[in-house]
């Protein structure tokens, strides 16, 4: 059973890099959702479980954090699925990248900045995902 509260955000963009940095490249993903303590992603990178990451969360308002995550979880997804898509902007014009991989990813320490802000942040745009799987509006009058 899941202890933690996920929230589907459409506000934050996400890129990570693996670590330890041997390209020193940003790759783009797709955020599923999100808590204070790990947030499930789409990529179009292949990643095995224990794998170490920096991530970069940046927020619409302007806001950005940095940390530090391990993939925990790798979600398989049969041949004849749809993949998530991520619009990649390169001079002047967006191309859609797909992003066949999902992943959960724990964040290695406590960002109380982070959480804080999440949850500030969430109150009015937030959706929390329920445990059944059907998404529900997050509301601050309950």
């Amino acid at each position: 059973m899941r202890k933690q509260v996920r929230y589907e955000r459409n506000d934050i963009n996400a890129v990570f890099k693996k670590t330890p940095v041997f390209f020193n490249r940003e790759q783009p993903v797709k955020i599923l959702n999100i808590s204070k303590q790990g947030i499930a992603i789409c990529s179009n990178q292949a990643l095995k479980k224990n794998h170490h990451l920096k991530l970069t969360l940046y927020f619409i308002k302007g806001d950005s954090f940095f940390l530090d995550g391990q993939v925990v979880h790798s979600f398989n997804k049969p041949a004849d699925s749809d993949d998530e898509f991520v619009e990649l902007f390169l001079e002047g014009t967006a191309s859609p990248t797909p992003l066949p991989y999902k992943y959960g990813i724990h964040f290695e320490q406590h960002y109380p900045q982070f959480r804080d802000y999440l949850i500030e942040s969430g109150c009015k745009n937030g959706f929390e995902v329920q445990q059944r799987g059907f998404y529900q509006r997050q509301s601050r009058y309950r």
